[in-house]
């Protein structure tokens, strides 16, 4: 897999310890805030049977929740190996192995060889992409369905960082950046695609939406 110097740093942030740590994080209290208002909203559109593409799939957080709901199937995207790593361990300890599939890199560079399915989830991954424009037309054209996003708030305290932390990496020579873009222009984005909103939801820092396209889950 060819790789950007940005994803390939993004590998490099998003390391064996952090990793780890995201995972005791989910096994002592469950899914993070805004990752809990997506599942919530995947729920009230149903999960039993459905395939799940997940971009930017971390420890698996998605997938585990999914699977207890009746999903069938998850492909898991990252481009941090460490992540996909600690997902499959995770996966493979609660006996679910057969129903998962994981791909390593850039969900873009990857589009042509990943399956389309019912349900895609891109949770906290616009903000780590460059050009959305391209990342989105590459992941919502795989759904069926349903397509949910989670993504920063246009706040003065998102602003802050967002500036800080790209100071950082720059100090470190990381290419990593963090983004963020006007809720409006991800919204037209996505709804070139052929989507229409299901259902929209804020934390104090993050957007939490999700859209549909016409017809029915299965």
């Amino acid at each position: 897999m060819s790789c950007c110097g940005h994803c390939r740093d993004a590998g490099d942030f998003f390391s064996d310890r952090t990793a780890k740590r995201d995972l005791r994080h989910y096994l002592k209290k469950g899914p993070k805030k805004s990752t809990a208002l997506l599942l919530n909203a995947i729920r009230s559109a149903g999960v039993h049977q459905a395939s799940l593409l997940d971009v930017g799939s971390g420890v698996g957080v998605i997938q585990l929740e999914l699977f207890k709901e009746g999903l069938q199937h998850a492909v898991n995207v990252d481009a941090s190996a460490s992540y996909q790593e600690t997902a499959r361990m995770e996966t493979e300890k609660r006996g679910l192995s057969e129903r998962a599939d994981y791909h390593y890199g850039d969900a873009v560079e990857l589009a042509s060889k990943l399956p389309d399915a019912e349900i895609v989830t891109l949770d906290r991954v616009i903000c780590c992409y460059p050009d959305p424009e391209k990342l989105i037309q590459a992941t919502a054209s795989k759904s069926k369905y349903l397509y949910g996003v989670v993504y920063p708030r246009e706040r003065v305290i998102t602003g802050m960082i967002a500036r800080l932390g790209n100071l950082w990496f720059r100090l470190r020579g990381s290419e990593f950046r963090t983004y963020l873009f006007p809720s409006g222009y991800i919204d037209s984005l996505i709804k070139k695609q052929g989507f229409r909103s299901h259902k929209k939801q804020k934390t104090l820092l993050w957007h939490v939406v999700t859209y549909t396209r016409n017809g029915s889950l299965t």
